[in-house]
């Protein structure tokens, strides 16, 4: 009787340490998509950022605001443009930070 006891312990013992290996596997994969998923996002994260850079550089809201023909006042200018008055685009040299263009 006493011997019997011991096996079902061991058993026992051993039906534990197999399900927390099994456990212990299942968190382990669980770990490994979680970090694929994170490095996946923090990638988009940063081409968002990037893209949103672009975007907010000067020449880019100055294009964009040509391009929509917005009414909207230069650097240095206290007063809104006349009706008829719009920006213009700049040309390719001041884009390029050649000489002369202003920041």
């Amino acid at each position: 009787m006493r011997g019997c006891t011991i096996i079902v312990g061991f058993a026992s013992v051993a039906l534990a340490t197999v399900f927390l290996r099994a456990e212990q596997t299942r968190c382990a994969a669980r770990l490994v998509a979680l970090e694929s998923e994170w490095v996946t996002v923090r990638s988009s994260l940063w081409s968002v950022q990037a893209r949103s850079a672009r975007l907010r550089a000067p020449q880019q809201v100055h294009d964009r605001a040509v391009f929509l023909q917005a009414d909207v006042v230069p650097p240095g200018q206290q007063s809104t443009p006349e009706k008829g008055e719009r920006l213009v685009r700049s040309d390719k040299g001041a884009r390029h930070g050649s000489a002369g263009a202003s920041r």
